[in-house]
């Protein structure tokens, strides 16, 4: 950041080529665990939920009907009828799907990696747009979707798996038309997101704030940040609306997406959040990982570990925020900005009762992911760094044994 900003790309036919080729490295990757795990690519997965209101949606019923056949789900309970828990934006992809099939369940492991991959290339997009050459572009994309727990994540469709991808793949492609000028577009994405992973909220300030950076660098007026921003505030309301009226109509209460009326936390006295979490499952995020006697690795299957070894990508954004900080006023205020809404997010995601159930890593953090990749875009960045890309190996080797063990070791 003490350099000059990498040259404008030659042309987006630069780009095809590594872009194609990091593509289809992550679907062979696909293909292989899948092949493992029996074949499942294009089957439908049990805990797909988004399929089954999907289902009674085309059926006429915002309710799940018969809900109390599917124990193994996470439905609330509401005046006697089943409801999905989750907001409601991943069924709005899963409807396409079930509309073809006649009402069959959508192949959701296959949806969860394609999120995932038009993520990994959104992010390509993002650095490509900003001027950096192929190989930096593919660096970037690799850290932040192989080398983090989106690897795990998107090699199963269940309902928290698809939530959370999805909404990689939405901000991912907000910052992408961030990087590009499209503040419309951006918002729009950004509030879509918000339906996938309720606190995504926070992106959506940060977004304008950064337009007012940019805008303040180029010498433009405060007005002229809010204008450039309008329509996409006013595609932002609209989607707004449109999430607070299905939880108006389903629960009465426009913020209630349902967990609420989940059995496990109407059980529960503290509620679903509390500042008393906070404290536990702030420590649970930075438990180690050791070695036994044996020379296996030794880690918590519950509520995640240390969360920068299974996402190191927080840690070059760590660094680079330092010597943004030490060199330029624009790094010192969007490290603030986008520093602020990252710590916001993790003492929102730890006031949550758990931090994500039985995982390998530390999977909530990954919704604070958009954090560091809107700070790339907002501030120029140098080329990636040895130690960073030593990183990256290590990450894509890691989340990939945690992908495997995820797949041999789950209990029962």
């Amino acid at each position: 950041m003490g350099k000059k900003s990498p040259a404008p790309a030659r042309g987006w036919q630069a780009h095809a080529a590594p872009l194609a080729f990091l593509l289809a490295f992550f679907w062979l990757g696909v293909v292989l665990y899948h092949t493992l795990a029996g074949g499942t690519l294009l089957a439908a997965n049990p805990y797909d939920s988004y399929s089954l209101q999907a289902q009674n949606w085309l059926a006429g019923s915002l309710s799940i009907r018969h809900g109390e056949a599917y124990p193994w789900l996470e439905l609330a309970v509401f005046q006697g009828r089943y409801y999905l828990s989750f907001p409601p934006v991943p069924t709005l992809f899963a409807l396409p799907w079930a509309a073809l099939g006649g009402g069959a369940a959508a192949p959701a492991n296959l949806l969860v990696a394609g999120y995932a991959a038009a993520g990994l290339a959104a992010v390509y997009a993002c650095f490509a747009r900003l001027g950096h050459p192929p190989q930096a572009c593919a660096f970037w994309a690799s850290f932040f979707v192989l080398a983090t727990n989106l690897l795990g994540l998107c090699c199963s469709g269940g309902v928290w798996y698809q939530a959370q991808v999805l909404n990689f793949m939405l901000c991912a492609l907000g910052a992408w038309q961030f990087a590009a000028g499209h503040r419309g577009r951006c918002l729009f994405l950004l509030a879509l997101a918000v339906g996938c992973r309720p606190f995504s909220a926070l992106y959506l300030p940060l977004a304008l704030l950064l337009f007012r950076l940019q805008d303040r660098r180029e010498g433009r007026a405060a007005g002229w940040t809010l204008k450039s921003a309008l329509a996409g505030l006013a595609a932002a309301a609209l989607v707004a609306a449109g999430l607070m009226a299905l939880n108006v109509l389903r629960f009465g209460d426009p913020f209630e997406f349902g967990h609420a009326y989940l059995p496990e936390f109407q059980r529960s006295e503290r509620g679903q959040f509390s500042l008393s979490y906070l404290p536990g499952n702030l420590l649970a995020l930075l438990r180690p990982v050791t070695l036994t006697a044996d020379l296996a690795l030794d880690f918590p299957r519950f509520d995640g570990f240390l969360f920068f070894l299974s996402n190191p990508v927080f840690l070059a954004w760590s660094a680079r925020l330092v010597r943004g900080w030490r060199e330029k006023e624009d790094g010192r205020i969007a490290g603030l900005l986008t520093g602020g809404a990252f710590l916001l997010g993790l003492l929102l995601l730890c006031a949550h009762r758990t931090t994500g159930g039985w995982q390998f890593g530390a999977r909530y953090t990954v919704d604070l992911l958009p954090a560091a990749l809107l700070y790339f875009c907002a501030v120029p960045q140098a080329p990636p760094r040895r130690w960073e890309r030593a990183c990256c190996l290590l990450g894509v080797l890691f989340n990939a044994f945690g992908a495997v063990y995820m797949l041999i070791g789950m209990p029962g």
